[in-house]
């Protein structure tokens, strides 16, 4: 695939054993709303916490409004039998001439060490190297986030780089020295 198949794509419904990958609708703000305004939660992460539903509400409508504009991929994590939304994951394209993007993720505290983000990051991977034409996807994780690089590293990313240092800032933590890790397509 070239970077033009990439350009045309944008966020399909994925699925796993035990998980529904689809994009977000408003309908979705109070479950956004519950893990990103929990400190515990986005702790390390690089978005502010949210302070209200209405916030919530307005990052979920800017998500729908880049659905229309290719490429944009943006998931909400659904767990299948319960039909409930427990977290969110997205690929950010770094650059399109290089076929590179970064994936981010994010769950509720009560789905952590349950092999979820995991599993979500394998139908992510898959999805952007075999079907999306990336070449490179990446994720980083706090040096202190040791449960994230346990995700990527049983998802199959492979540690590529650091501590890298002060590589992000995180609202509440400041700046972070990070692991970077490193998927390929096929061949690369």
């Amino acid at each position: 695939m070239t970077d033009s198949d990439i350009k045309r794509i944008t966020s399909p419904i994925l699925s796993s054993r035990r998980l529904i990958l689809r994009p977000f609708t408003l309908d979705d703000a109070q479950a956004l709303f519950s893990w990103s305004s929990d400190s515990e939660v986005t702790k390390f992460l690089r978005f502010s916490q949210h302070t209200s539903i209405q916030e919530s509400r307005r990052i979920i409508q800017s998500w729908i409004d880049s659905e229309k504009h290719p490429p944009f991929f943006h998931w909400a994590i659904e767990l299948r039998e319960e039909v409930i939304v427990i977290g969110s994951i997205g690929i950010e394209i770094m650059s399109l001439h290089d076929n590179r993007g970064e994936i981010g993720y994010c769950l509720t505290k009560s789905s952590w060490n349950r092999g979820y983000a995991t599993e979500a990051l394998q139908c992510v991977l898959r999805f952007g190297l075999d079907v999306a034409g990336f070449h490179r996807l990446e994720a980083c994780h706090s040096i202190n986030n040791v449960a994230s690089g346990r995700v990527m590293e049983k998802a199959g990313m492979v540690r590529e780089a650091g501590p890298l240092k002060h590589y992000y800032r995180s609202d509440l933590e400041g700046y972070q020295d990070v692991y970077m890790y490193v998927a390929l397509a096929n061949g690369a």
